[in-house]
């Protein structure tokens, strides 16, 4: 074995050495699916990296336990029905509901908790200051996508379901919903990145679910147990070193 593969094998094993006898293929590997969102999953080859979510998935993988990672981006009504299915692994950043929790297990926490903000066009004389003053609005909202229940509640006037948040932007600033509901640190960073700001502008509320970012493993996929336990295992890991912070600084700068 030569050198440089003896270090992708201890690399791998998360500073846990495997046996002399590793190869690459050997290493098992993991499927996560995942929905395009800057700057949690970037486009591939991006300059910045994979995203802070891809990032944080396989470091800490590599840390807790002997994992390779395939990262698939799909639409997000395609990532919920392949876990489902359990054709892939794992998917960061889903929301718990009764009805998903049939069929998949949730990590321990990491980053921060889920937050939603509320952009609207620009002149168009509406204020959203808090949450009742989404009711009855026509609003935008990710296909698949849950919500908590105090914001789905208020959530009484037309829903246009898109399959992405830059669907999202692209129905409000042509004049088709009132309002567009999407996770906060996406919405502002596709704002700064397409060049929304003078079309479209966030309005004062945003909703803070309290409700922590969670990886989501398929229950139906052979082998979850032990890859969720390598996941959680990595997680504290990155906790102590304060991993999520150092990524975010380095995404969002600038």
């Amino acid at each position: 074995m030569s050198l440089l593969h003896r270090r992708q094998c201890i690399s791998l094993a998360g500073g846990l050495a495997l046996p002399l006898g590793c190869a690459w293929a050997s290493v098992p590997e993991l499927l996560m699916v995942t929905a395009a969102e800057e700057p949690y999953v970037l486009p591939p080859n991006h300059p910045l990296g994979e995203g802070l979510d891809v990032d944080s998935a396989r470091e800490a993988l590599m840390r807790g336990g002997q994992y390779r990672l395939q990262v698939e981006q799909l639409p997000w009504r395609r990532v919920l029905a392949m876990l489902k299915a359990g054709r892939a692994d794992f998917s960061p950043g889903v929301l718990q509901t009764e009805e998903r929790r049939e069929y998949l297990a949730f990590s321990e926490p990491f980053g921060g908790p889920v937050r939603h903000s509320v952009y609207t066009r620009r002149r168009s004389g509406l204020s959203i200051r808090q949450l009742a003053d989404l009711k009855g609005k026509r609003l935008a909202l990710m296909a698949g996508a849950a919500f908590p229940e105090a914001l789905q509640a208020v959530m009484t006037g037309p829903l246009e379901r898109v399959s992405d948040l830059r669907g999202q932007f692209r129905m409000l600033a042509a004049g088709r919903v009132e309002a567009l509901v999407g996770n906060e640190l996406p919405a502002r960073w596709l704002v700064r990145a397409q060049g929304y700001g003078d079309r479209v502008e966030q309005q004062p509320f945003t909703f803070d679910s309290g409700v922590p970012t969670q990886m989501a493993f398929s229950r139906r996929r052979p082998g979850f147990e032990q890859a969720l336990a390598a996941m959680n295992r990595g997680l504290a890991l990155l906790a102590r070193t304060n991993h999520w912070a150092k990524l975010e600084a380095r995404y969002l700068a600038g």
